[in-house]
């Protein structure tokens, strides 16, 4: 009984797919290249470029515990505040893993990366944008780790 066991073992492990070698399917599509756009102008620092993707009415919401907070209600306000950050942190860079598509929701997490003070620092954050008519509408990050 224990051979068997043992073979039945061996033969599920010969079966199953390498984790190593298999690489889970990059999310694609129209929203994804919205997000994948804008996430390239972040990376330029042209918050005029980021603002071709964002509604007029776009809203940046912070997630925390049980809150949410509006940061932002419009393209203006966004654009303004991406200008004055771009300034404050001129290395800051940021990039997106496990990208996936819900319909209109298209969900990542961030790492966003800079200098200060000579020292590398980075940071990550589960992002979830809602895109509307090709544009994000909103976006919602939750606390960074």
């Amino acid at each position: 009984m224990r051979m068997i066991l043992f073979a039945i073992v061996g033969l599920l492990a010969a079966c199953a797919p390498d984790a190593e070698r298999t690489a889970p399917a990059q999310a694609v599509g129209d929203n994804v290249d919205v997000v994948n756009g804008l996430m390239t102008a972040f990376n330029d620092h042209d918050a005029d470029t980021m603002r071709e993707f964002w509604h007029g009415d776009v809203a940046w919401i912070e997630i925390t515990g049980e809150q949410s907070r509006v940061v932002t209600s419009s393209a203006s306000q966004l654009r303004n505040e991406l200008v004055s950050y771009f300034e404050a942190f001129s290395t800051v860079s940021s990039s997106l893993t496990k990208i996936s598509v819900n319909g209109d929701y298209v969900t990542a997490v961030e790492t966003t990366v800079w200098d200060q003070d000579g020292i590398r620092q980075s940071q990550s954050s589960i992002v979830v944008y809602e895109i509307t008519d090709g544009k994000v509408k909103r976006f919602w990050y939750f606390p960074p780790q």
